[in-house]
This record gives structure tokens, sequence and C-alpha cells, in this order.
């Protein structure tokens, strides 16, 4: 017969801390505060802002609006309603610079008739819209949330079909703002392929992308009225971004286009 023993074990030094939950450190808890503080904002005025926008869907599912619209937001509000989406590549420019790039937008081409699109640039077409508000102005974007901020002039954009657009838009642009969501040159091929398309023989090309590309784009923008492209000596602010940014402008003269 085999008898068994109870022997005892030591208490562990840490048994009275087994059960309780890991804490963070004061500062960390604090900055996490913040985050889901500003998640909530973002997420309670975007809800507001879709509700507001009133908006509908067609048969072929392109969105229609069936209010009037509402003046365009300011870059603030938007940079608060919008989160940037980074598997979408999306930085949002500072407030500031997409200010100025919309008053240098707007000194370009002043006459209120000129068509001026915006490809992957949501920020630059929010400052524009809300200092120089135009009806012949457009948003293409493949990201479908800004649809709300203007549905008459908001263009589903996926690069990935760069000959999908309504006809419309076919020689249609004066100016071009373009900030392609991707560093490399396929993404460039793609953008290139719509410009080619949509863009009057005398329209004007703003580029903004990372410097780290200029050989891509001196390559790829070539002849009139894509380039030659010119670096300006607009500086960009661009967010949270290691790259630095650059823009490049298509016209004879570009060069001084953002000198102070």
């Amino acid at each position: 017969m085999v008898t068994f023993i109870d022997i005892p074990t030591p208490d562990s030094p840490r048994s009275d801390l087994s059960h309780s939950p890991p804490s963070l450190d004061p500062n960390t808890l604090a900055l996490l505060d913040e985050f889901l503080s500003n998640k909530a904002e973002e997420e309670q005025m975007f809800q507001q802002l879709k509700a507001e926008g009133d908006l509908a869907h067609t048969s072929d599912g392109s969105l229609i609006r069936t209010t009037v619209e509402k003046p365009m937001m300011s870059v603030d509000e938007y940079r608060r309603a919008f989160g940037e989406d980074w598997q979408l590549s999306q930085f949002w420019y500072s407030t500031s610079f997409a200010n100025r790039l919309a008053n240098l937008i707007n000194k370009l081409e002043p006459c209120p008739r000129a068509s001026i699109g915006f490809i992957s640039s949501p920020t630059a077409f929010v400052a524009f819209q809300h200092l120089y508000p135009r009806t012949n102005t457009r948003l293409l974007e493949v990201d479908e949330r800004f649809a709300i901020l203007a549905p008459s002039q908001y263009i589903p954009y996926d690069l990935n079909e760069p000959d999908k657009f309504p006809k419309e838009l076919r020689e249609s642009f004066d100016v071009v703002v373009l900030d392609p969501p991707f560093l490399n040159e396929a993404t460039n091929v793609k953008v290139i392929r719509t410009l080619r398309q949509v863009l009057k023989p005398s329209a004007k090309v703003i580029l903004l992308t990372s410097t780290s590309i200029e050989d891509v784009i001196k390559a790829l923008y070539d002849f009139p009225p894509l380039g030659p492209m010119r670096r300006t000596a607009l500086k960009v602010e661009h967010g949270q971004l290691a790259n630095v940014y650059g823009c490049w402008g298509s016209w004879e003269g570009a060069e001084s286009f953002g000198k102070d």
C-alpha cells in the first residue's frame, strides 16, 4: 500500500499579485485616454455628417444628394471627423499647408468657371472648397466616406481601374491636383492613364509626392499637358510621414509656385 503525504509548498513571494490586473504607466494611460477620446469624437462627428448628408443610391450604386449641400467644412473640422486610413496610405496635410495650397490654386486659376479636379487629395479639396467654393470642382477618390462632404462633386475613383470614370470628365479639367497614394512607378503609370483622358490640352497639373521618386516623375510626366514637370518652391507639410515631400508643376514658370 502506498501512502501519499501532502507536502506544503511555500507561498510564492508574488502570490499576492498573481490575480491583480496589469497596470499601465500614468503617462501611457493618459495617452490612451486621449486617443480613445479623439476616436470617439471622430466617430461622433462622422455619424452626424452621415445623418445630415441625406445620401441615397441610384440603381447603379452611385451616390446622389436629396437635399441642398451645406457649405464645406474647414480643414480642422475635417481632420477631426475623418481619420487617416493607413491601409489606403492616407496622411492628411496640416491645416496651414492645405489652406496655403488652396490660396495658390485659386491664384493659378482664378476663373470661377474653371474645372478643377483633385485626385487622391481630399484634404486639398476640402481646403479649396471651404475657402473658394465652386461648382466645377471634383474629388476623385477611392474612399467613399468623402461622398458625405459633397455628394454632387465626389467621383468614386480606383487607380486600379484608371479608365473607369464618368464620360463627362473627358478633357474637362483645367487644373488637376494630384497626390498619388503609393510612392512607386506603377501607381503613377495608372494615374497618368487617367490624366491623359481627363485633362484639357492646355491644362495644368500640380503633383504632390515624395522626392524619393523624382526620377520616376521626370520620366513619366514628360509631354504637355502632363509635363515636363518642374519642381516648385512650395514646401509640403504632410503629417506623420518620414518621406520628404515636394510639389511639381507641369506648366512653364511653375518653379515660382509657392514662392514667398
